[in-house]
């Protein structure tokens, strides 16, 4: 590899880490605003005050004193994913450290990392935070699957420090400087190798949108290809 793109790598930073919460329900959700269980994605926050709170408490490696939750309900749309009359949810929290320093509420002791004790804690503590616009959601809790930013990155070596996203997405990390600005384009220094993925342009969240980009690029034809297209015949 050629040295820029070594040292250009070796600088590549994570984003922030993430932790998931699967939860089995013996029944619907509880929704305060009934119009809420035919919504299969929810983003439960203050607003963007509190969300910016949140991402600032854990970039400073804290754990978030009222974290923006992702609720999701995929048998809204999908009914078979749950028995008849049972729920479940697919909780993401997007503002957590990897390794957190301390906690914003003071509640909760993170000395031994993301060890069991924690991870239950700041699961109850999201639990609780959902349960105010689902009253009774607790009573309904039959099953519970945390995964923690150790364990996203231990399951897959994609996940930087427990990013799910590729990297960090700021501007020194997008659009034409990601994933490195000695490699971007999704080309590579190795011939006929090419780079797709959240860590390419145009970054995490939409789907195969670096592949298609690629693709279009091997399928476009080469100069010679168009001049032989325009010769008059």
């Amino acid at each position: 590899m050629p040295a820029a793109v070594t040292d250009e790598a070796a600088r590549f930073r994570p984003g922030r880490a993430a932790m998931q919460l699967h939860v089995a329900l013996s029944g619907p959700v509880p929704w305060r605003d009934p119009a809420l269980a035919a919504v299969p994605l929810v983003h439960l926050s203050d607003g963007s005050g509190s969300t910016a709170i949140a991402c600032a408490e854990a970039e400073a490696g804290l754990l978030p004193r009222r974290p923006t939750v992702v609720v999701g309900q995929q048998h809204v749309l999908d009914p078979s994913r749950v028995p008849a009359g049972a729920g479940a949810l697919w909780l993401q929290l997007q503002e957590v450290p990897f390794a957190p320093a301390g906690d914003a509420a003071g509640e909760l002791d993170p000395a031994g990392g993301w060890d069991a004790t924690l991870a239950r804690g700041y699961a109850d503590r999201v639990l609780d935070r959902l349960g105010a616009h689902a009253p009774g959601l607790r009573e309904l809790v039959v099953g519970l699957d945390v995964i923690t930013p150790a364990d996203l990155a231990a399951h897959n070596p994609n996940a930087l420090a427990g990013d799910p996203y590729g990297g960090s997405a700021e501007l020194d990390q997008n659009f034409l400087w990601r994933p490195l600005l000695a490699a971007s384009g999704h080309a590579t220094p190795v011939p006929r190798l090419w780079h797709i993925g959240a860590s390419t342009h145009p970054g995490p969240g939409l789907a195969g949108a670096s592949g298609h980009l690629v693709a279009r690029r091997l399928l476009a034809p080469t100069p010679r290809e168009r001049l032989r297209r325009r010769a008059p015949r």
